[in-house]
């Protein structure tokens, strides 16, 4: 779940956390930037690890929030270990494979 966390970004348009997909790119949006971190400034603090106190609690407690949301949408590979939307994962294979892993399989 670590690798997970460390995926998740800000998309400072809407304001949102995100999760991509590394197989075909799409992106998967999550919980809402807290008010307090909206700021751009703030927002990019927050993004590096460098806001105040309090707004570093208030968007690490929102990334987290992201993170638990975010990883119901997608599943982890047991050969590669990528993160990969529903889309790009294969339920069919008994380990559970990803698109790329499975086609590597087949071959």
């Amino acid at each position: 779940m670590k690798l997970f966390y460390k995926r998740i970004r800000v998309d400072a348009e809407t304001l949102r956390f995100y999760a991509e997909c590394p197989i075909c790119g799409k992106k998967q949006y999550g919980a809402r930037i807290p008010l307090i971190c909206r700021n751009v400034r703030t927002l990019a603090r927050c993004a590096d690890g460098r806001a105040n106190k309090l707004s570093q609690s208030a968007f690490n407690h929102a990334k987290v929030k992201a993170t638990q949301q975010l990883a119901l949408r997608f599943n982890q590979c047991r050969h590669c270990y990528q993160w990969v939307c529903d889309d790009c994962y294969d339920n069919t294979d008994a380990l559970g494979a990803c698109r790329d892993c499975f086609q590597k399989n087949e071959r």
